[in-house]
């Protein structure tokens, strides 16, 4: 009988050698429509139905013979961007995170793993007051991205697309909602300064 691995033994199998994890975390539980995200996601869906009935009444008041296939590929796209929010709510949730004495690395809800190398790391900060939790936001290059799109973010760690390199190796990444972010950026500063074991 085939059975799934563990998260720890995928996270085993994912180490290298002398590799040991110092720090983890996970997504805490959040509301759909917690705190900054609400308005963004209350306008997605009132835009989305605006536009969408927009679209519907020109073409068919414009098409007396209009198609049904236009009309349903219309509300497939609406019924996609209603749900888009929920479908990121519930794949932030299962993400998984640890830092080792090596990397920073990130599971997502298809255990997809994502890694930073602690050398490669040149800032990170702690964002709070978006969430229950703080939020780490791993990599200067998301700084600018963190107040229009964290959660989205946090769903998607930024690669570099056009390197030849390792396709999970990221250049900035978001522990979202954790219940120990001041650990894990403690664990990053010793590790900055050279201090940690």
């Amino acid at each position: 009988m085939n059975r799934k691995q563990s998260v720890e033994q995928e996270l085993q199998a994912y180490l290298r050698n002398g590799e040991r994890v110092c720090w983890q975390g996970k997504t805490e539980s959040f509301p759909l429509l917690e705190n900054d995200a609400k308005w963004l996601i209350l306008g997605k869906w009132i835009g989305t139905v605006v536009v969408s009935f927009s679209i519907l009444m020109l073409y068919i008041s414009n098409n007396p013979e209009w198609s049904v296939k236009m009309v349903g590929m219309v509300l497939l796209v609406a019924a996609l961007l209603v749900v888009s929010p929920i479908v990121e709510r519930n794949s932030v949730l299962r993400q998984q995170y640890w830092i080792t004495n090596q990397r920073v690395i990130l599971m997502t809800k298809d255990r997809s793993f994502y890694y930073m190398e602690l050398s490669a790391i040149d800032e990170f900060q702690i964002v709070k007051g978006k969430t229950n939790h703080d939020c780490l936001v791993i990599g200067s290059c998301l700084f600018e991205e963190i107040n229009r799109q964290l959660r989205w973010r946090a769903c998607h760690p930024k690669t570099d697309v056009q390197s030849d390199g390792n396709v999970d190796q990221a250049l900035g990444m978001v522990f979202f909602n954790v219940s120990n972010a001041e650990g894990a950026a403690a664990h990053l500063r010793q590790r900055k300064s050279g201090t940690a074991a």
